[in-house]
C-alpha cells in the first residue's frame, strides 16, 4: 500500500496574449478582454517579433535570437490557452492547435447561445459580490473609481493601469454591471488626477478582476518605480508583465514626470526603511526602473532632476529590463509568477500499488454560472508519494504546450504536465475525477510509444524490479547500500547451495556495517523481506551429500536433492543440521543479482540521498531495451523524471535521467556503451546521463574515465535552442552508491577535494540540482574543470578570434 498525498486548488484560466509590440490596437484590445476576465491582470502579453528589435536591450547585446525570447516568456508563465491577436502568430511555437484561439474566443456576447467559449467573466464575480456585500448598506463606502483618460493619446495607459471596458454593444453589459454593483467614481485622468490616485487606496476595474483569488507571490524584489512612454504600446506590455511577476510596480509616464516627482520621492523614502525583522538591518531598496523606450541621454537627467531623493543610500536606479523570459541563475533567489489560489483541498489517500487509484471533486468558483463558457476555471493537482514505497508515477515531464501523455481513467479533456502540477479544466461545477493511477514503468512505456519508440524491460530490468519490490522501496534497498552487504549476497549466490551458516552470515553483516544497531536493523530486513530465507543444511544418510532445505520442506522424513531417496531427519545425530540463510529470488542470481544491485541503488540515490532529503522526487524504471524507428535497439540500465519540489510555489521543470550501471569489472565502461548514452542523448536533447559504479574511484580504469570525459565534454557544449547544456553527465561511484543518508555529510567527511567543492553554502543545498551534480562529480573524478571555468576559457577563446 502506498500514501498519496492530494493537493487541489482552484485558479483562473491562464491565457498568453500574442502580439506585435507596436499594434497599439490590438494591445488596447487585449487589455479591455484583461479587464473583463477573472483574473485577467495575471495574464501575460507576449510581445511577438522575427527578430529582435533594437530598442530590445539598450547595450545592443543580444544573446538570443527573438524565438528564444518567445519560448522563453512561454516556459516563463506556461499558458493554458494562447490567444492570438493575429491569425498565426503562434504556428512555429509548437502549441496544440486546439489551445490557440483568437481574441474574439473569449468572450460570449450579449444574446449569443453556445458555450464554445474560453475564462470566466466579471459577470458572473461582479454579481457575486454584490449577493455576499454590495448590495447592502456599508458603514465605509469602499473607494472604486472608473478611469477614462482625458486625453485620448492615454487611453492604452488607462486600460493598462486601471482598466477599461468594451465600447461593442454587445459587450457593453460589462460595463453597466460593473457601474451597477459598484457606483464607481467616475474619474477623467491626467496628470494630477494621477497623483491624487497614487496617494489614495483606490480600486479599479482591474483590482477587482482579482476579487476571491489569493495572489501568492515568491519573488523578493524591492518596491519599483517604474518609468515608461505611455504612449508606446512596448512599453506598456512591458509594465503588464512586470506587474503580473513583482508584488509592488508603479507605472509613472515620463510624460507625467514633472508634476508626479513628489509623488516618487516620497515613495521611495517612505519605502527605504529596514526589512522588518532582519536583525542585520537590510534594507528595502526601492528601485527607479527606466523602460526600453527611453534612451541612455534622457534617463540620467529625469533621474537627477525628479527621482533622486538626498538620503544616503536611497538612490537605485536600473535601466535594463528584468529578462524574466530567462532561467533564474542557481546561486541566485528564483524569480518564478506568482500563484493563483480561489480554493483548495488536501486529501491523503491510501492506494493499493498493484492497481493505484484516486477519486476527489473538483473545485469550482461559488459565483460562477453552472452553464457558462466550455472552459472557465482551472483546477491544479499535485500528486505526493508520502509512504516511500516509490511504485506510484507521481512526477512527469512539463509541456505545457501539449495535453498529457497519459489517460488517467475515463477523462477525455485536456489535461496539462507543468511545473505548477496537473492541470485540468473542469467542464461543470462539482463534478467528480477518478484517475487510474500507474507505475513508472508503464508511464514511461506510454512515454516513448507517444515518441515512436517501443520499449520493452530487459532480464537485468526485471532483476532490479524484483529487488526493489521484495525491499518494499527504497527505505529497504538502504539495506544494500555496504559494500560488504552485497558482496555477502553475491558470493552466496555463486555457491552451488547459495547459502551460509546463520552464524557466519550474522558476523559478515556486523563486519560490513560498524554500527551494531544498524547493523541488527539491516539483518532484519533481509530476513523479513525475504531476501534471505533460514533453513538446515542436512546430510543425507544414504548419499552423505549434504543440501539445505527450508522450513516448510522440514519433516521427520526427507527426500535427498542428490541421490533422490528418502532419509530421515537426524533426529538422533542434530549435528548433521545447521541452520544457515539462503538467497532467493533475483537475489540468488550471479553477478551482483545481474547488476541489479548497482542499478537499484542508482536509483535509490536519486530517489532518497538527493531526493526525500531534498525534497525532489522520482518516477523510475528499470532497464529498458528501446526499438527505435530505424529498427535499432538501445539499452538503458534505468531511467527516470526527477523533479525538485518546492514547497511554496512552483517546482522545478522535470529532467529526464538515462542510467548505465556497472558492479566491481575492471574498464567495464565500454565505447559501444558509451555511444548508445551518447544516442539517447542525441533522441532525448537536454536529458542528464549518469554512469554509476559500485567501485571506487581510484578502481576505475584510464581507458573509463577517458571515454566518459570525451562524452562530458561533448554534453557540456550549449544547446541554443532549449538554452542549456545539451547532456550533462553525471559519475557515481562507491562512495555515492553506498551513502548511508546524506552526500553533503559523506563527502564533508571525506576530506580532500570532496569537502573543498561542498564547502560553498549554496553548493550544499542545491544537489538535487542534476546539472550541478554533474558539474561536481566531472571536477571529482574525470578532473575536468568547473563548468564556469570551462565556459570562461572558451568565451576568451571567442574574444581572440
Amino acid at each position: 500500500m502506498s500514501n498519496i498525498r492530494v493537493d487541489l486548488y482552484l485558479r483562473p484560466i491562464r491565457f498568453a496574449f500574442l502580439v506585435r509590440p507596436d499594434d497599439i490596437k490590438s494591445t488596447l484590445e487585449i487589455f479591455k478582454i484583461n479587464s473583463c476576465l477573472w483574473g485577467g491582470k495575471f495574464n501575460p502579453i507576449i510581445p511577438y517579433f522575427k527578430r529582435l528589435p533594437i530598442w530590445w536591450e539598450k547595450n545592443s547585446y543580444k544573446f538570443e535570437n527573438a524565438k528564444q525570447v518567445i519560448n522563453g516568456y512561454f516556459d516563463f508563465f506556461e499558458p493554458d490557452f494562447l490567444v492570438e491577436a493575429e491569425k498565426g502568430l503562434a504556428d512555429e511555437y509548437g502549441f496544440d492547435p486546439q489551445r490557440v484561439i483568437q481574441l474574439d474566443d473569449i468572450f460570449q456576447c450579449e444574446g449569443e447561445r453556445g458555450r464554445a467559449k474560453y475564462g470566466l467573466s466579471v459577470h458572473d464575480l461582479y454579481m457575486g459580490l454584490y449577493k455576499r456585500e454590495f448590495q447592502f448598506q456599508r458603514r465605509c463606502q469602499p473607494n472604486i473609481v472608473q478611469v477614462k483618460a482625458k486625453d485620448k493619446a492615454f487611453e492604452n495607459f488607462v486600460a493598462c493601469n486601471f482598466g477599461s471596458f468594451f465600447n461593442k454593444m454587445n459587450l457593453k453589459y460589462l460595463e453597466e454591471d460593473y457601474k451597477e454593483v459598484f457606483n464607481p467614481v467616475e474619474i477623467e485622468l491626467d496628470a494630477n488626477a494621477l497623483y491624487r490616485l497614487y496617494e489614495s487606496d483606490y480600486c479599479s476595474a482591474l483590482t477587482l478582476g482579482h476579487a476571491e483569488i489569493k495572489v501568492n507571490y515568491y519573488e523578493h524584489s524591492d518596491p519599483t518605480l517604474f518609468i515608461l512612454d505611455a504612449h508606446q504600446s512596448r512599453d506598456l506590455i512591458d509594465f503588464w508583465n512586470l506587474r503580473a511577476v513583482y508584488r509592488n510596480v508603479v507605472a509613472i509616464p515620463i510624460e507625467w514626470i514633472k508634476e508626479l516627482s513628489p509623488f516618487c520621492k516620497n515613495f521611495i523614502l517612505d519605502n527605504y526603511r529596514p526589512i522588518p525583522g532582519n536583525p542585520n538591518r537590510v534594507m528595502i531598496n526601492p528601485i527607479s526602473m527606466f523602460s526600453r523606450s527611453i534612451s541612455e541621454q534622457d534617463i540620467k537627467e529625469i533621474y537627477q532632476n525628479y527621482l533622486q531623493v538626498d538620503k544616503v543610500g536611497a538612490n537605485l536606479l536600473q535601466t535594463w529590463y528584468p529578462p524574466i523570459w530567462n532561467k533564474s541563475p542557481e546561486s541566485m533567489v528564483r524569480t518564478t509568477r506568482p500563484t493563483l489560489k480561489a480554493a483548495s483541498n488536501v486529501l491523503d489517500v491510501v492506494v493499493d500499488s498493484s492497481k493505484p487509484s484516486i477519486s476527489f471533486s473538483t473545485l469550482f468558483p461559488e459565483f460562477a454560472n453552472q452553464f457558462g463558457n466550455r472552459i472557465g476555471w482551472a483546477n491544479v493537482v499535485r500528486l505526493n508519494d508520502y509512504s516511500f514505497k516509490d511504485q506510484v508515477a507521481t512526477v512527469f515531464p512539463c509541456d505545457y504546450k501539449n495535453s498529457f501523455f497519459l489517460k488517467l481513467g475515463l477523462r477525455i479533456e485536456s489535461l496539462l504536465a507543468t511545473t505548477e502540477g496537473l492541470v485540468i479544466f473542469p467542464e461543470y461545477r462539482g463534478t467528480t475525477e477518478h484517475w487510474e493511477l500507474i507505475n513508472g514503468t508503464a508511464a514511461f512505456n506510454t512515454w516513448f510509444e507517444n515518441n515512436n519508440i517501443t520499449a520493452t524491460p530487459s532480464d537485468a530490468g526485471r532483476a532490479t524490479q524484483q529487488i526493489v519490490q521484495t525491499l518494499g522501496g527504497f527505505l529497504g534497498v538502504n539495506s544494500l547500500a555496504y559494500k560488504g552487504v552485497v558482496q555477502l549476497l553475491d558470493e552466496m549466490s555463486r555457491k552451488p547451495t547459495k547459502s551460509v551458516h546463520f552464524q557466519d552470515f550474522q558476523n559478515k553483516i556486523n563486519v560490513a556495517v560498524t554500527d551494531d544497531m544498524r547493523a541488527r536493523m539491516i539483518l532484519e530486513t533481509l530476513v523479513k523481506q525475504k531476501v534471505v530465507e533460514l533453513g538446515l543444511h542436512i546430510k543425507c544418510s544414504k548419499c552423505s551429500s549434504s543440501h539445505w532445505y527450508s522450513l516448510k520442506a522440514l519433516d521427520y522424513s526427507l527426500i535427498c536433492k542428490f541421490c533422490l531417496q528418502q532419509f530421515n531427519f537426524p533426529i538422533i545425530k542434530p549435528k548433521d543440521a545447521k541452520w544457515a540463510y539462503r538467497v532467493i529470488g533475483a537475489f540468488a542470481q550471479p553477478e551482483y543479482a545481474r547488476g541489479g544491485y548497482a542499478a537499484s541503488l542508482a536509483i535509490r540515490f536519486f530517489a532518497h540521498i538527493i531526493g526525500k532529503m531534498h525534497s525532489s522526487e522520482i518516477t523510475w524504471s528499470t532497464a529498458q531495451e528501446l526499438t527505435l524507428l530505424s529498427s535499432d535497439k538501445i539499452e538503458a540500465d534505468f531511467i527516470l523524471w526527477s523533479q525538485r519540489k518546492q514547497m511554496f510555489g512552483l517546482d522545478y521543470p522535470t529532467e529526464t535521467v538515462f542510467g548505465e550501471t556497472k558492479s566491481f569489472a575492471t574498464d567495464a565502461f565500454k565505447r559501444d556503451e558509451i555511444d548508445k548514452m551518447k544516442s539517447l542523448a542525441k533522441l532525448f536533447p537536454g536529458s542528464i546521463l549518469v554512469f554509476a559504479t559500485m567501485k571506487d574511484p581510484e578502481e576505475l580504469s584510464k581507458k573509463e574515465l577517458e571515454r566518459i570525459r570525451k562524452l562530458a565534454e561533448w554534453g557540456r557544449e550549449y544547446d541554443r535552442e532549449r538554452k542549456q547544456s545539451r547532456a550533462p553527465v553525471i559519475l557515481l561511484t562507491g562512495i555515492e552508491l553506498f551513502i548511508p543518508f546524506h552526500l553533503a555529510m559523506t563527502w564533508e567527511e571525506k576530506g580532500g577535494k570532496h569537502k573543498e567543492l561542498i564547502k560553498p553554502a549554496w553548493v550544499s543545498t542545491r544537489l538535487d540540482n542534476l546539472r550541478v551534480l554533474a558539474d561536481l562529480t566531472q571536477q571529482l573524478y574525470l578532473g575536468m574543470p568547473s563548468y564556469g571555468k570551462w565556459l570562461e576559457v572558451k568565451w576568451q577563446k571567442k574574444l581572440k578570434k
